[in-house]
């Protein structure tokens, strides 16, 4: 059973969504979105995590990953691997962790309370967007974001459709190393997903499309501080700054 109200709460305390938490206005010194043009290509996928087929050699890399304030670097290194083909959207995430900390397995979890791997993505309007989510244990969060923005494109508050769920999607996740146990030193997590456009409400997107998306990580070892990355900083506490997505083209 889905606790709508408490992931509700919990996302906007966590992402500064209330009223008065955000700042009204990205740094003058930040940066331009992120851009990048997504390759089409074919290739045999066995759903298991490992992206070793051959495809995956030719995928679109995006990296590095920053922490989302815009401040310092990734400590451990995070790279997402990308490409689409007719029916579906393929990521490959590779997470560099020395320890790796996860307990949530039931779909829907509070995972960014722990470490996971987010994509946002918006194939229309800034206001409307998809959030997908998959922890080292290869649980899923899915939903669809409605976001009340200001007259600056800065979030003022966000409702979810928790029910949302992306039926015809496909993960895996592949550790290299043992999960919540921090005796020892891990190596990485990998993810491997399948999104169908149909899942998205939307036909294959034509060459030269462009839409609107981020990919974020929480990364936490035990006693370790916190560390929010991201693709495209948002310079601001909150994810959920749809204006600060970065442009993602579809090419040929």
């Amino acid at each position: 059973m889905r606790c709508f109200l408490a992931v509700f709460l919990v996302l906007t305390i966590l992402t500064g969504c209330i009223t008065g938490q955000v700042p009204q206005s990205t740094p003058a010194t930040a940066t331009q979105p992120a851009r990048a043009v997504i390759p089409k290509l074919s290739g045999k996928l066995t759903i298991d995590g490992k992206l070793d087929e051959a495809v995956w050699k030719r995928a679109l890399v995006l990296t590095p990953f920053t922490p989302n304030r815009g401040e310092g670097k990734d400590s451990e290194s995070t790279k997402v691997l990308t490409w689409y083909d007719d029916t579906a959207l393929h990521l490959g995430w590779v997470c560099m962790d020395k320890d790796i900390q996860a307990t949530f397995t039931n779909r829907d979890s509070m995972f960014w309370n722990e470490e996971v791997a987010e994509l946002f993505l918006a194939p229309d309007k800034l206001d409307k967007y998809y959030e997908l989510q998959w922890n080292p244990l290869g649980a899923v969060f899915d939903a669809i974001i409605h976001n009340t923005l200001g007259p600056d494109g800065i979030s003022k508050k966000i409702d979810g459709d928790w029910a949302f769920t992306a039926k015809g999607m496909r993960s895996a996740v592949k550790v290299d190393g043992t999960v919540a146990d921090a005796s020892d030193e891990d190596r990485s997590w990998t993810v491997e997903a399948v999104i169908p456009f149909s899942d998205l409400g939307v036909t294959t997107p034509k060459p030269g499309t462009i839409w609107r998306g981020n990919f974020y990580r929480f990364s936490r070892g035990k006693n370790k501080p916190e560390l929010q990355l991201s693709w495209s900083p948002t310079h601001l506490p909150s994810f959920h700054q749809p204006n600060r997505f970065g442009y993602l083209e579809f090419g040929k």
